[in-house]
């Protein structure tokens, strides 16, 4: 599939070009000349990098950032500016955009960048909550080998505090921890991050079955059972992640409860 590409400027000229130059790269683009149209777009559709300008009417570019960001997290803002670094450009780069770029464009660099941030697009993150060492071990070579960034923590409690430090995609979570249960680590980090997938897994399925019932009916993604078959775990990541790109997750059915 190819990569899509939000383009946002009030020259339209300078648009005209760089839709040229990133349409013969093999991208999608689309177009917006201001950033509340711009803001409107990322809302109704995923876009795998917005390239913005910071001084339009309506609503620069900044702005229009941190409110998409407000919606998606994880979103990949590239912005480029004929001006000097200003207190704008400054606060972009604090809310995280990818990179600041100087007009005239360097349209190497440009492409440089853009492919960088598509890559580090596709890489979803994945928080893995086990207190199961050895599991966790093997889950990171597994994922990690498969172009997964993977976070581990061993408790409720940490992971808690890891989601409220850092965006991830993907919570993979035991529902027997030695501190909080399943469900209440699960709820707790929901609330810290609303569009984190939950994928719950559990070697004691009888003893933990109402908790796992009740994640499920919370909206976690699935569950699965111990020991896991990695290639399955795989096959539903894929999904999940092909699911989030192009707009259309869902809850998926229980599976081995």
């Amino acid at each position: 599939m190819k990569a899509r590409i939000l383009l946002v400027d009030d020259n339209v000229e300078f648009l005209d070009s760089t839709r040229d130059v990133l349409e013969s790269e093999g991208y999608e683009v689309v177009t917006a000349n201001n950033g509340l149209d711009a803001l409107h777009l990322s809302q109704r559709d995923p876009y795998d990098v917005v390239l913005m300008d910071i001084k339009m009417p309506r609503m620069n570019g900044v702005e229009s950032f941190i409110k998409m960001k407000a919606d998606r997290p994880r979103i990949r803002v590239i912005l480029f500016t004929a001006y000097s670094l200003n207190e704008l450009a400054r606060k972009a780069e604090e809310e995280g955009a990818v990179a600041i770029l100087n007009k005239p464009l360097d349209l190497k660099q440009l492409l440089n960048t853009v492919d960088l941030a598509i890559k580090q697009r596709s890489q979803d993150c994945i928080l893995v909550v086990d207190d199961d060492i050895e599991f966790c071990d093997t889950l990171v070579d597994l994922l990690a080998g498969t172009g997964y960034r993977v976070a581990v923590v061993t408790a409720g409690t940490d992971a808690i505090a890891r989601a409220g430090e850092e965006v991830f995609d993907v919570l993979l979570l035991d529902m027997k921890l030695p501190d909080l249960n399943g469900l209440e680590t699960y709820r707790a980090v929901k609330q810290l991050q609303p569009n984190i997938i939950t994928i719950i897994v559990s070697g004691f399925v009888d003893e933990m079955r109402e908790l796992i019932f009740q994640c499920l009916n919370e909206s976690a993604y699935t569950s699965l059972r111990k020991p896991l078959d990695m290639e399955s775990l795989l096959g539903i990541l894929k999904e999940i992640h092909d699911a989030k790109a192009e707009g259309r997750l869902v809850k998926s059915k229980m599976r081995e409860v």
